[in-house]
């Protein structure tokens, strides 16, 4: 066993893209080293925008043998009565290139089989690498990639060259035309020491160390201690050997808003803002690669660009507030929202409308309904100022800062921020109901406009965030416990666009729940089974808190036994009604029950199903569960032991099952189709 290493050098990394890499590059390595039957140890990836590194402890130097078991022809057709091979037999030994000899039988359940084990021979660790390094580093996938030679290797930039080291081995393979860098006389762990020896490689290592240092400066200087992690995050990979610099501006610049002087400086410089007592003062930190470095001339660069934008953000913002921000409204006609769906002006127009709808379906009062109203108009409006056009990041928060200073209400200009959120999944949610109801509104009219126009995510390429405004919809929804129906919320949206959209929209109401369901499935919580979500997904969605609270309580039960009587009995009726989906089931005609033993389970049904209706219309999951199961395990258990449901008599098959269908509904369709539940055994 020797130790391995792969460094791919590349021309710099857009910073979000490297981490993902790494732990794509990793996985790739793991996945594909133990199909390939070599051993190793533990396997570590590390990187900067400008490397990526895998090394792998203790690989093999060549692969597992490998016994594989081939069957044949039953044994009575390759041998004779005699014992004497057969022309069939013969064939078989022939075609997996063994003697007729080597043939060896086996009892299987359908009756002896001939069978021939076959030993795959090992090759060398080296040999596999060779094609396996190539499928490794083409598989790293990335947002956006690029071609920058002749041979068609695409990559998110250009690779400047590759290092593959197996202990003091290079080995050579083909990347396109990716140069390989030879690394002589040094083993691949000797060449991992220097290169940490000339950095800091680890970048969980390399972020708590530059963390670190931004709070030991903070804390000296009697400041916040605080320390922006996405910023952090950025910082980490674009430097190997982490220096700090801590700098000044003008102070005339701490009039400029908070969030403008956070975008001037994290956004473009990526330098980290300083305050005290939560108020931002004129200094900021810099993180800069490489110890010796002339930090007086670096401090000065730093100082002077930031000048720079900083006295363009004051002309910006001084120009903006000099009109109410009602009066750049109208300007949104000039702003495309899609090419498809018309401009920003007629979007606002659905976001009243859409925020109307649902105000009115969640009982909001006049005075509020009158706010989000007027938000709603307002919302759009910053995209058209000079401050967003310089800052796009800084949307929703200038329409804040704007409203405020146009006299708007503080709930209205909150709400317009607050309509923008959550940006991603771990990003804050409105609390507001104002800010709740128009962010709602407008991921409902970005979902149902960008699918209904025929845009919609291929795999992990969503350009337009079809699936992020889905899942802040769902997020919000339970966020704030909105009780609000999905299906009569998709048809407004739909009806608001008066006819703009591409798709019929029986298809469209379909593909939103669908991709709600995929986005419920991922977020409703990660901690619980999958196969439980599904289950609850399998019956009503519409109500996004219900299902939540549904995936709950039933996890919470999933181990008792009256939950798992109760997921059998939706087995068994599912099972029984899997092969009948041709046959027309209606209601249950009482006058056709013969046997006792269904007219014991239909008993259960008729005393049982009303009470069990109302538990879970009272969202009493964990009782009607239970009740569920005991109304129904044992009665069902004698009823299929006794009674034939597929009975030749169509009319008495039919009204058994629908039977089985009644029970089967009365929880599935409302609580969760447990039948989804693997191996459920009472």
């Amino acid at each position: 066993m020797k130790d391995f290493l792969l460094e791919i050098n590349v021309e710099e990394l857009p910073t979000s893209y490297v981490r993902p890499a790494l732990d794509k590059l990793k996985n790739a390595f793991i996945e594909r080293l133990n199909r390939e039957r070599i051993g190793h140890g533990d396997i570590s990836a590390f990187g900067t925008a400008g490397a990526l590194i895998c090394y792998v402890k203790d690989m093999s130097l060549k692969q597992e043998e490998l016994s594989q078991e081939i069957s044949g022809p039953p044994k009575k057709i390759a041998f004779d009565e005699n014992g004497n091979p057969t022309p069939q037999g013969i064939g078989f030994a022939k075609n997996q290139g063994v003697d007729i000899k080597d043939l060896k039988i086996k009892q299987m359940p359908k009756g002896e089989y001939v069978f021939i084990v076959k030993k795959i021979k090992s090759r060398p660790a080296k040999e596999v690498l060779r094609n396996l390094i190539p499928e490794i580093v083409k598989s790293i996938g990335f947002p956006k990639t690029m071609k920058w030679d002749d041979s068609g290797m695409r990559f998110a930039r250009p690779i400047e060259s590759i290092v593959v080291l197996l202990d003091k081995e290079n080995i050579k393979i083909k990347l396109g035309n990716v140069p390989a860098k030879v690394i002589k006389g040094t083993s691949a762990g000797a060449y991992l020491k220097k290169l940490e020896k000339a950095c800091i490689l680890d970048q969980d290592k390399r972020k708590t160390e530059i963390c670190n240092m931004i709070k030991s400066i903070q804390k000296k200087l009697g400041l916040d201690e605080y320390v922006d992690k996405n910023l952090l995050e950025e910082t980490n990979f674009l430097v190997k050997s982490p220096v700090l610099m801590i700098g000044d501006f003008d102070k005339k610049y701490l009039m400029i808003p908070r969030d403008v002087l956070a975008a001037s400086m994290s956004k473009h410089q990526r330098i980290f803002t300083l305050s005290k007592n939560n108020k931002l003062v004129n200094k900021f930190i810099a993180v800069i690669d490489g110890k010796g470095r002339n930090i007086a001339k670096m401090k000065k660069q730093y100082a002077n660009i930031l000048e720079a934008r900083l006295k363009d953000s004051l002309f910006f913002y001084n120009e903006d507030i000099k009109k109410p921000l009602s009066a750049q409204t109208l300007k949104l006609k000039d702003l495309i929202f899609q090419k498809d769906l018309g401009n920003m002006f007629e979007k606002i127009q659905r976001l009243e409308e859409l925020s109307s709808f649902i105000s009115e379906r969640i009982n909001i009062d006049a005075a509020k309904r009158e706010d989000i109203r007027k938000a709603a108009y307002l919302c759009k409006s910053d995209l058209v100022t000079q401050m967003v056009g310089e800052f796009p990041s800084l949307q929703g928060a200038m329409g804040m800062e704007y409203a405020l200073k146009s006299g708007e209400k503080k709930s209205v200009a909150i709400a317009i921020k607050e309509h923008y959120l959550p940006k991603g999944l771990d990003d804050s949610l409105p609390e507001t109901i104002e800010g709740a109801i128009l962010a709602i509104s407008d991921r409902i009219d970005n979902i149902v406009g960008l699918l209904g126009s025929g845009i919609e995510p291929k795999g992990s390429f969503d350009p337009f965030g079809v699936r992020r405004n889905t899942q802040g919809l769902i997020q919000i929804l339970n966020h704030k416990s909105l009780r609000l129906e999905l299906s009569s919320l998709i048809k407004k949206a739909i009806e608001s666009y008066k006819g703009k959209l591409k798709i019929s929209q029986e298809e469209l109401e379909k593909k939103v729940i669908n991709y709600t369901k995929e986005r419920l499935e991922f977020l409703a919580p990660d901690t619980r089974p999958i196969e439980l979500k599904q289950a609850v997904l399998k019956s009503d969605c519409n109500d996004i808190v219900g299902v939540f609270k549904r995936v709950e309580a039933l996890s919470e039960i999933s181990a008792e036994k009256y939950f798992l009587k109760a997921a059998k009995v939706c087995e068994r009726t599912s099972n029984i009604l899997k092969g009948a989906k041709s046959a027309n089931i209606g209601a249950v005609n009482e006058s056709l029950l013969k046997e006792d033993l269904e007219k014991e389970v239909w008993r259960a049904y008729t005393t049982n199903s009303a009470a069990i209706k109302n538990l879970i219309k009272e969202e009493r999951y964990k009782e009607a569960t239970k009740a569920y199961g005991e109304a129904f395990f044992e009665t069902l258990h004698r009823f299929f032991d006794k009674v034939l449901v597929n009975a030749e008599d169509n009319a008495l098959r039919e009204n058994r099952l629908a039977m089985m269908q009644a029970i089967n509904e009365l929880y599935t369709n409302d609580v969760a189709d447990l039948a989804m539940l693997p191996q459920i055994v009472v």
